[in-house]
């Protein structure tokens, strides 16, 4: 599709916004019936989906200007105009976190990468040098490593596991959010922290299989790993949309990118969290136990990493396609 058939098929909701949008500009919020409201928030949804199109296939084109500005324009009033509610909240997690998602996936391929690169690194320079592992991982846990005893069974027998289930998503929670917040650095904090996690995960990896603790260590990770780490690297793609827009507003300002990628990876962020807080009480309450079998474990992560990604690239399509043709 040329960018001129994309404007003759999708100008029309732009008309609409940009004729609600002078209306709310002029007279706030309060000028506009019920209806308008409810129609407003649909044509910037609209609009984020032609955003994220153009983004990808007309990248230097005076229309991506157009639409960034006018997506920056109505961000403020949408968010601002939105009530917190019950239905509010299902509909971000049902629909919006989602169709976030998708749009900016090309992120999370480039956060899963760099993760798994730094892991693959990790992993191979403790084959060739195990003193290697001694820079990324801390000398106690390498010592438990070296006693052949698992490192969470002592931490879990001191502390119940309610206590440990908050510590630990408490953690990773902060973890994400820095990953986010660093993406102001240019990016640069951002490509640090999904680094050293994926040289840690990779170091542990190969150090636990050569003193043959690889076993208890799947055992204990399988159940809330997959999708722990598929959270935080959804952080991490947040960060990097930040650090882009930063790096690389294109024809608009700093400013204008930021407002417009700022807003989505604040979603992704945002949508991560509660999702943390599961995963800590699965790895405070299910993980450590050694009465659940292995295999349960190991059945149990596969299933909540299925749920997950199967949401993430599945949910919220029929909603889309009908805003679209509304």
């Amino acid at each position: 599709m040329t960018p001129t058939q994309f404007i003759h098929t999708h100008k029309e909701h732009w008309q609409q916004l940009e004729s609600l949008l002078v209306k709310t500009e002029r007279c706030r919020l309060r000028a506009l019936t019920r209806t308008e409201l409810k129609r407003l928030g649909q044509l910037y949804r609209i609009l984020t989906t032609d955003l994220a199109y153009a983004q990808t296939n007309f990248p230097h084109s005076d229309l991506l200007l157009t639409l960034n500005q006018l997506a920056s324009r109505t961000h403020p009033y949408v968010y601002r105009g939105q009530s917190f509610t019950f239905a509010g909240v299902l509909q971000f997690f049902r629909n919006d976190l989602p169709q976030t998602f998708r749009a900016n996936v090309h992120y999370f391929v480039l956060s899963a990468t760099i993760f798994l690169v730094a892991a693959a690194l990790g992993a191979i320079a403790v084959l060739f040098n195990e003193e290697a592992a001694g820079i990324i991982i801390s000398p106690k846990l390498i010592d438990y490593i070296h006693r052949h005893e698992m490192w969470t069974e002592h931490f879990f027998s001191v502390i119940p596991s309610s206590v440990a289930s908050t510590r630990i998503f408490t953690n990773n929670i902060s973890v994400a959010f820095s990953a986010f917040a660093l993406g102001l650095t240019f990016g640069v904090g951002t490509f640090i922290i999904i680094t050293i996690n994926g040289l840690m995960l990779g170091c542990i990896l190969m150090l636990c299989a050569r003193y043959s603790m690889l076993g208890p260590l799947l055992e204990f990770i399988t159940a809330h790993g997959v999708v722990e780490i598929s959270t935080i690297l959804i952080a991490g793609a947040a960060g990097l949309m930040v650090g882009t827009a930063l790096l690389n507003p294109g024809n608009h300002t700093r400013r204008d990118a930021l407002a417009v990628h700022g807003a989505d990876a604040v979603k992704l962020v945002l949508g991560v969290a509660p999702i943390l807080v599961v995963m800590g009480l699965v790895e405070g309450f299910i993980s450590p136990q050694p009465a659940i079998p292995a295999e349960l474990k190991m059945a149990l992560g596969l299933f909540l990493g299925a749920l997950l990604y199967l949401h993430l690239f599945l949910s919220g399509r029929k909603s889309s396609t009908t805003n679209r043709v509304s």
